[in-house]
């Protein structure tokens, strides 16, 4: 479910909490007249009002139904630092004694809290709002598949596939989902089909959701559905299938006039791993620089896919014979995925491992065995699935070992890895955190 539904989705739960006051008072007719005023986008007025309704409550219930709605607004505006104090005291304000007492509403006031949260980067916060949401009772289908499907994009992001699979099972138990909710899970589902190497099923999940979007005439699910099935084809080698398919989702995208910036930039970015396969490194360097444009303004310029771009971006600039430009970009990376997850964290391997790549590109193997060395050290340390995903690291390592006379080496860690791919590269954004998707958080 897009961000915006899930706003919209919100507001109108919110709204059942007046059932629990007057509602021909002025104070139920304001809040209505602020949910109309997000149906219809226009998040300034939104504030203003529901800013007002928290100002003049009477009661602790209509203050919680006013933080409610006013942390949407915030949210629905992009101010998300602003709204996740709202949404924080909106949620501390709701009763605990039955399921009438609006936990319904607090189910989708959670979701979205951990939409403003993962957009400041506050991974850990988001997970856990999520997993607090999940755990409480009274919560319907609908919203429970809203919470489920979050929490596992969270996870995949973070190339925490695993543990991804076992959030998204929970949508397994769930009856009677309304289409954007089952359009929902099917896609995360098509995503983690993707990055768990499952290709053959994440095409036909994909396909699945473009006939839907074609059969609803629905352009915006056009561009999540040819985005994520090119996304799948270029993930398989297939470029030749993947680039028309990306290319028609960043069109439709940018002839959206409601999409996020942050979706924008998912598209340039699988535009400019198109483009580096393609060698066309120019073109790359010039989607990467607006889609890291795009995310700075939208993000801040501290947020994870930031790093993934600057990983991409020192990709493109080594393959130009740029070097230390490209160990620039991967130094803010570093610090900005260190400052996230941590100095010895998958995603910070990922970073590692680019940078033993450029040090390869630039006739350096004997950093780049070091830099191989900390990167696989790292993934080791994670556990089985971590390594797992590393086999390209491996083949890229083992490649450098042979390029300082240390063959033998070699040859012993290709021998002791069973999913060792045969010279294939897989990218930091693979093993660091899968893409973000087309759809809005």
């Amino acid at each position: 479910m897009s961000a915006l539904k899930v706003l919209t989705f919100g507001v109108s739960l919110v709204l059942g909490l007046q059932a629990w006051d007057d509602p021909g008072t002025d104070f139920a007719a304001r809040q209505i007249a602020a949910a109309a005023a997000l149906d219809e986008h226009d998040y300034a007025r939104g504030i203003q009002i529901f800013e007002e309704c928290a100002l003049a409550a009477r009661t602790d219930r209509e203050r919680t139904a006013a933080l409610a709605g006013y942390g949407i607004a915030l949210r629905g505006a992009d101010r998300d630092r602003e709204a996740r104090v709202a949404l924080e005291k909106a949620l501390a304000g709701w009763p605990e004694a039955d399921v009438s007492d609006g936990r319904e509403e607090r189910g989708a006031v959670a979701a979205v809290l951990a939409a403003a949260d993962r957009k400041v980067g506050d991974y850990a916060g988001a997970e856990e709002v999520l997993q607090t949401a999940l755990g409480k009772p009274g919560n319907s289908s609908a919203i429970r598949a809203i919470l489920v499907v979050n929490l596992a994009d969270l996870l995949r992001e973070q190339a925490r596939i695993p543990e991804a699979w076992l959030a998204l099972r929970q949508s397994g138990d769930l009856t009677g989902l309304p289409l954007m909710q089952q359009l929902g899970v099917k896609e995360e589902m098509a995503e983690l089909m993707r990055d768990s190497g499952n290709f053959n099923a994440s095409v036909a999940l994909w396909n699945q959701v473009m006939e839907i979007a074609v059969g609803a005439h629905s352009v915006r699910l056009e561009a999540v559905a040819a985005g994520g099935l090119g996304e799948t084809w270029f993930a398989v080698g297939n470029v030749a299938r993947a680039e028309p398919l990306l290319r028609r989702s960043l069109q439709l995208l940018r002839e959206d006039s409601e999409t996020k910036p942050s979706q924008l930039a998912v598209a340039l970015a699988l535009m400019g791993r198109v483009y580096i396969t393609e060698n066309k490194l120019a073109l790359a360097g010039d989607a990467l620089d607006e889609a890291i444009q795009k995310d700075e303004k939208s993000l801040g310029p501290t947020h994870p896919q930031i790093a993934v771009l600057l990983e991409l971006k020192a990709d493109t600039e080594s393959r130009r014979g740029e070097p230390q430009e490209a160990r620039d970009e991967l130094e803010r990376a570093q610090t900005i995925m260190s400052g996230h997850f941590g100095a010895e964290s998958t995603a910070v391997a990922g970073v590692l491992a680019e940078l033993g790549d450029v040090e390869v590109r630039a006739n350096e193997p004997k950093v780049a065995v070091l830099e191989y060395e900390k990167a696989l050290t790292m993934l080791r340390e994670q556990g089985d699935e971590r390594w797992r995903l590393s086999s390209g690291i491996i083949a890229r390592y083992a490649a450098a070992l042979k390029a300082v006379h240390r063959g033998d080496e070699a040859k012993q860690l290709l021998k002791s890895i069973s999913t060792v791919a045969s010279g294939g590269k897989s990218g930091s954004t693979t093993i660091v955190a899968g893409a973000q998707s087309f759809r809005e958080k």
